[in-house]
């Protein structure tokens, strides 16, 4: 008896259609997922460290807290605290999915090159310029309004200014992962599709 192989039962991507995905949709490094979730997963501690001390300096710091109170001996509660606690909490989690979202948008324009080179020029330039004068607003305003007053006096490398910068560039580090993965998920998407497309067309 002679033994008969068995044919491949997983579908094969045509070679037009592994080159059009190459061509229009650069697939991420695999690496790079793994190397950010790690950075990541040790980032994401530190930055709710550091946001518990913003909190608490933002407390000690208010310009209507009665004499004698802080953080840690909390008097009863002005009528700014709950305000200043809401804005604290909610704009952080806000920038986060902003910076997020436009990291997103500029991996991808640098990624997917299914639409026009003008159009993925456009993106990288509006999502970039974006990312730096929000950065540049949050540096210059958080400080001073974490610490009750302007820190002018004070010179750029004071506490209160490298505690504030410590925070906003390690919540910028942990929005490269959600980022970088929603790309990959994306890339894997379009992938499945076009693989799907090629199949019928086999097919029929």
């Amino acid at each position: 008896m002679t033994q008969q192989s068995c044919p491949d039962a997983s579908p094969r991507m045509s070679p037009s259609a592994e080159s059009a995905v190459s061509r229009r949709f650069r697939q991420p490094p695999a690496w790079g997922t793994w190397v950010l979730g790690v950075i990541f997963l040790v980032d994401v501690p530190v930055v709710l460290l550091l946001a518990f001390f913003m909190w608490w300096a933002v407390t000690d710091n208010a310009p209507d807290i009665p004499p004698g109170c802080s953080f840690m001996d909390p008097c009863p509660s002005t009528p700014g605290e709950y305000t200043r606690s809401l804005v604290f909490c909610l704009g952080s989690i806000l920038l986060w999915g902003i910076f997020v979202y436009s990291i997103y948008r500029l991996l991808l324009a640098c990624f997917d090159a299914r639409e026009s080179a003008v159009s993925r020029r456009t993106t990288i330039v509006v999502t970039s310029a974006l990312i730096v004068g929000l950065s540049a607003v949050v540096l210059y305003v958080l400080p001073d309004w974490a610490h009750g007053g302007l820190l002018l006096p004070e010179p750029f490398w004071s506490v209160g200014r490298i505690e504030c910068y410590a925070y906003f560039f390690a919540a910028l580090l942990s929005m490269l992962y959600p980022a970088y993965f929603a790309v990959r998920v994306r890339y894997f998407a379009y992938a499945d599709a076009r693989a799907s497309t090629a199949i019928g067309e086999t097919d029929s």
